[in-house]
């Protein structure tokens, strides 16, 4: 069954992307930035803190911003504000240096989180109600999506280092693709107005003969989203299941470009690249994983992710050369590439009819576990080897796996007329 695109549906994936960069880029750039300014080890973690504090303030504000502007206008401003985080970063060296100069890019951090995972929280919402029998797919698309543009981030700040430009150039990177981001979705929607707002929905029911279906579909109010203020039980099983895939993502893209380092003697510059592995892997997996999202569903899926990484942290983990280490994280990436949007899609059908508020609370948790993950690791890093401290990672994993087991909603059959 084809999945009917609409240009806002296009600019959503492109949006994602965006955001992607800026994501991927936190993690091996906080070791490098640590170092350029002074900072300790530990230090380094704070930007996972920062970038936490960030998207959990987005949990506070995105609903209230929708409630305000809609899904389109808090997209857009929350772009505006990742601009503004991103052009301000760039500029902090010439200002100030050293622990004043971290301190003020640790407050940019936050904010620029704050807007992104506000723009997350919107166009995810919004991108489940554009393909309300196929959500899990679109989401999984526009994810990557993400990744692919994400892919680039490691690979430009290796290529920087080497060339002696520094962190700054990858930040630039990001703020160009978060404006590019800001004009496909203006333009989106200036078409989307001039065409029936119906297409869509009615494309993708006149391609649904028959759909197999391991997660219920939830149909949304086009008008006004609905606001509550309690979620059931068994939407926060789903909700420690996203910790833990976060938590796992973040602890491995954060430190394991260190770990690299000391396990086989590669250079910062090799081993930061390297670390483009695991976001290739998470492209791979994200892109083959949409199709077969449709042909296994959602809870296979995730029961595969999990275990797809814990393969490859194993084998990222005993790596004693480069070539290896490679390998490992991008198979750790395929496992790891359908968790979070097959997780928000589990959420957003586990709702009881309150996307936003799902989205809202997800944002949370995705605070948290990006916040504490690598931080924890950083602090257990400073008093025993990295290698052992990410030890850690497997027993996240494992708890996520439980989380989905006890997440998984009903399985149902949806029929429709045959056009």
């Amino acid at each position: 069954m084809a999945l009917h695109r609409t240009p806002v549906t296009w600019a959503i994936y492109g949006v994602n992307g965006a955001w992607a960069s800026f994501i991927y880029l936190s993690g091996p750039v906080s070791p490098v930035l640590a170092e350029d300014l002074g900072m300790s080890l530990a230090s380094a973690g704070l930007t996972g803190t920062a970038l936490a504090a960030g998207i959990t303030t987005a949990s506070v504000t995105a609903p209230r911003a929708v409630r305000r502007l809609g899904r389109d206008g808090t997209s857009r401003a929350g772009l505006l504000v990742v601009i503004a985080a991103l052009a301000a970063m760039v500029l902090v060296p010439t200002v100030a240096s050293g622990s004043v100069a971290f301190a003020f890019i640790l407050g940019l951090i936050w904010i620029g989180a704050a807007g992104g995972g506000t723009v997350l929280n919107a166009s995810t919402a919004r991108l489940s109600d554009l393909h309300p029998l196929q959500s899990a797919r679109a989401i999984t698309e526009a994810n990557a999506a993400a990744a692919w543009v994400g892919l680039l981030s490691p690979l430009l700040l290796g290529v920087a280092l080497g060339a002696g430009l520094g962190w700054q150039a990858g930040i630039g990177v990001c703020l160009i693709a978060a404006v590019a981001a800001l004009v496909g979705l203006i333009v989106a929607d200036r078409v989307e107005r001039r065409s029936d707002p119906e297409d869509s929905a009615a494309g993708e029911a006149a391609e649904l003969p028959v759909q197999q279906a391991l997660e219920p579909v939830h149909e949304p109010d086009p008008v006004t989203p609905p606001v509550g203020t309690r979620l059931p039980r068994v939407f926060w099983w789903a909700m420690l299941a996203l910790f833990s895939a976060v938590a796992t993502e973040f602890s491995i893209t954060s430190w394991g470009s260190t770990l690299i380092e000391q396990q086989t003697g590669s250079t910062a510059s090799a081993a930061t690249s390297a670390m483009a592995a695991s976001v290739a892997g998470v492209a791979v997996g994200r892109t083959i994983g949409s199709g077969l999202t449709v042909r296994l569903g959602s809870h296979r899926m995730l029961i595969g992710g999990f275990v797809g990484a814990l393969g490859g942290f194993g084998i990222l983990w005993t790596a004693a050369t480069l070539s290896m280490a490679v390998a490992g994280l991008f198979v750790a990436g395929l496992g790891i590439a359908t968790l979070f949007p097959l997780i928000l899609d589990r959420g957003i059908v586990l709702s009881a009819g309150n996307p936003d508020l799902a989205m809202s609370r997800a944002s949370l948790v995705l605070g948290l576990a990006v916040g504490s993950a690598p931080f924890a690791l950083g602090a257990l890093g400073s008093v025993m080897s990295v290698s052992s401290a990410l030890l850690l990672v497997p027993v996240v994993a494992v708890v996520g796996l439980g989380a989905v087991l006890a997440s998984r909603p009903p399985a149902i059959r949806i029929t429709a007329e045959a056009h």
